[in-house]
């Protein structure tokens, strides 16, 4: 991953107190990735390991670790590693540090687990442009023949959501701030966008939709932030 990603990414980890919900997108699992199921179990081969990749604190890898044998989440920033081992303590899901755009380090993990299934949630659209094609290869890699990949990003319409929460007053939602305070910039993908870095790294979708992001900050108002997400449900192609 690039170096200031990286900086940035541990920097905002290791300043942030290690208390559930702090993170914008720290949702209860209950409305993410529970709520998901239906989406993305039907393709998953419950035989099979399930990586979270871009875990962040671990939020939704425990609630995974409900419905799946092995889940392990993984992060490239040590600090939140440490975050999800020290939230998560007690639950069935296991926490290691990985980076995606590592080819040499997926195939490690290939070399050790299989083919895997893999829940991945807001993590490509943080990239820079350059990349997103090696982590679509790495993320190829892992799944190999017969694992599935979820992966869910902010849709188009994302950044005009955003910018609306934020000028509604100067300290209206501070998660989200805090995020822009970090180098952290969400970025929106144009139509499309999803699905061709994962063609141009050999996957196939093969169901896709919209889903939610439950934000943890309020509006002014008091209602909830809800910013728009699509998904795919991607395989290798044969």
């Amino acid at each position: 991953m690039d170096k200031t990603v990286n900086d940035n990414w541990e920097s905002y980890w290791r300043d942030l107190p290690r208390e559930r919900g702090l993170p914008v997108w720290d949702s209860d699992g209950a409305v993410t990735a529970t709520a998901q199921l239906p989406v993305f179990r039907p393709y998953f081969d419950a035989a099979l390991p399930v990586l979270d990749i871009g875990c962040g604190n671990g939020t939704q890898t425990a609630a995974l670790a409900e419905h799946f044998p092995r889940v392990i989440g993984m992060d490239f920033a040590q600090s939140a590693i440490e975050h999800a081992r020290t939230l998560q303590a007690g639950t069935a899901a296991t926490f290691r540090t990985f980076d995606l755009t590592d080819a040499d380090a997926a195939r490690a993990v290939h070399d050790e687990l299989g083919d895997v299934n893999v829940y991945l949630r807001g993590v490509l659209h943080q990239m820079p442009d350059e990349d997103r094609p090696r982590a679509a290869a790495a993320l190829s890699v892992l799944l190999g023949d017969s694992g599935h990949a979820f992966a869910v990003e902010l849709a188009p319409s994302a950044s005009a959501s955003m910018k609306t929460a934020l000028g509604q007053s100067p300290d209206a939602v501070p998660k989200l701030q805090r995020v822009f305070r970090y180098g952290l910039t969400p970025a929106a993908w144009d139509e499309g966008k999803l699905d061709a870095v994962l063609d141009g790294a050999g996957m196939a979708v093969v169901a896709r939709g919209e889903v939610p992001l439950h934000g943890t900050d309020r509006l002014p108002d008091g209602s909830p932030l809800r910013l728009p997400m699509v998904y795919v449900v991607a395989r290798n192609q044969r």
